[in-house]
């Protein structure tokens, strides 16, 4: 299979380095507007490289497609290789806004196309143990689940992710991740939004550096992200030292709490670890016992919480055996949805009921 990828930074040469462990894949074009980019990849990757996007996607071998450029850019790269009749694969958010989100949807259903929204950690090892867990039935019926993603600032003064126009909101370009785990494992749609943001403390930001964000689902179950970008340490890291084992002692936090009706779960990225409890009453009143605990090595972390791989190969397969995509790009957009009622909800100052998010007529920004 040919493949393109379009946006040949940091993220499209990650795939690259991907898609080479695909049997499938026979050809790898890159696609950039800046020539410096194009030439960088082609030298560390060893790929073709063109800036001609119309003859790359009228090729009609070349069957898919990768966005992974700016997300200002994903909206106009996907749909012109949906019409192209190309499959595609587009890093999230889907589009630095809703209304841009909602047409890519609505489009790819009248193309009957493939589009599929990177979302990887519902490829990731550390959740996907989650959901098979929720789904044995282990954990009962999901009441409650707390997020809390503290960090460093890590972007730079010149990253386009701090600007507004580029990135869109933090919501989307970071925090999208964090609210779509909680709508996959609870199953059940969000009925509300409600979130709150203090000023920044990173003063270069267009973008909001803190969230407390909370969502109510229709089946009466609540997730709460916590989220401080400029709390912790540096990110750079000394380079003697493993890099997370460093981090969580200077303030990195990526954790979950998932409680249900028999059990619960505490997924830690900086612990490298997953703790599952089992619930039983007694004469004596209600006992939690940890059950299974797992850990992993530090060359394992990728596929444990981040795991682009996985997701680049499974779209491949996905894609040659004729199969749907395995994140519809509507389910994408009911996770974009919810980012962007959290920041209406911010800009507001009120609950935000999802009813009010309408594909079509979404209410205005501030």
């Amino acid at each position: 299979m040919k493949i393109a990828i379009l946006g040949a930074g940091v993220m499209g040469r990650t795939v690259i380095e991907h898609l080479k462990e695909s049997p499938i894949v026979t050809d790898i074009v890159a696609y950039d507007t800046s020539a410096e980019s194009l030439e960088e990849t082609r030298r560390k990757c060893g790929v073709e490289g063109s800036q001609s996007l119309d003859e790359i996607l009228g090729d009609p071998k070349r069957k898919l497609v990768f966005v992974t450029a700016a997300n200002g850019a994903h909206k106009d790269l996907a749909m012109a290789s949906l019409r192209a009749g190309k499959s595609v694969m587009c890093e999230k958010p889907m589009a630095t806004s809703l209304e841009d989100a909602s047409v890519m949807a609505d489009e790819v259903e009248a193309l009957n196309g493939f589009l599929q929204i990177g979302f990887e950690l519902r490829y990731s090892r550390l959740y996907t143990t989650v959901k098979k867990w929720i789904d044995e039935g282990k954990l009962g019926e999901v009441r409650n689940i707390q997020c809390n993603y503290i960090c460093s600032e890590f972007w730079g003064r010149d990253s386009w992710r701090t600007k507004l126009a580029a990135g869109g909101s933090m919501f989307g370009e970071k925090l999208s991740h964090y609210v779509d785990l909680p709508r996959w494992w609870v199953r059940s749609p969000v009925k509300e939004v409600y979130a709150l943001s203090s000023p920044n403390v990173v003063s270069y930001y267009e973008v909001r550096d803190n969230y407390q964000a909370s969502c109510k689902f229709d089946n009466g179950a609540v997730s709460h992200l916590t989220f401080f970008m400029p709390f912790s340490s540096t990110s750079l890291g000394d380079p003697l030292l493993d890099l997370l084992d460093q981090q969580k002692e200077d303030g990195h936090e990526l954790r979950y709490l998932v409680m249900g009706t028999e059990g619960a779960v505490e997924t830690n990225v900086f612990g490298r670890t997953i703790k599952r409890w089992a619930y039983r009453e007694t004469s004596e009143g209600f006992h939690a016992e940890i059950v299974e605990r797992g850990a992993w090595k530090p060359e394992e972390d990728h596929f444990y919480f981040h795991n682009t791989h996985d997701q680049a190969l499974d779209i491949v397969r996905r894609v040659q055996e004729g199969l749907p995509p395995s994140i519809s790009a509507r389910d994408a957009l009911e996770t974009m949805k919810v980012c962007e009622a959290a920041d209406l909800s911010v800009e507001q100052g009120r609950a935000i009921e999802m009813k009010e998010i309408l594909p079509n007529n979404p209410p205005k920004r501030a």
